[in-house]
């Protein structure tokens, strides 16, 4: 029984450990976006039409990628808390 729960506290602090590196990331990511969406404002014109759609394309692309991510590895922890909790 001591194992079982020990087990189950190492568990939880993976996850903690994981939700907060995942969240800190997505922070920095969705600020390197508003800086590229700076940088491409039609005022600026780093980018003609195509290449901004693009731009805009991969960061869709990126955050669906990251959410996909996230929602396997929390799956990925529920089925380790089902199997030893």
């Amino acid at each position: 029984m001591v194992q079982k729960d020990a087990l189950h506290r190492m568990i939880k602090f993976n996850q903690t450990l994981f939700e907060n590196a995942f969240e800190a990331t997505a922070q920095r990511q969705d600020q390197v976006e508003k800086i590229g969406n700076t940088m491409m404002d039609p005022s600026g014109g780093l980018l003609p039409g195509e290449g901004r759609k693009v731009y805009d394309n991969c960061v869709t692309a990126f955050k669906a990628g990251r959410s996909n991510f996230k929602t396997y590895i929390d799956e990925g922890y529920q089925k380790a808390e089902k199997f030893f909790g």
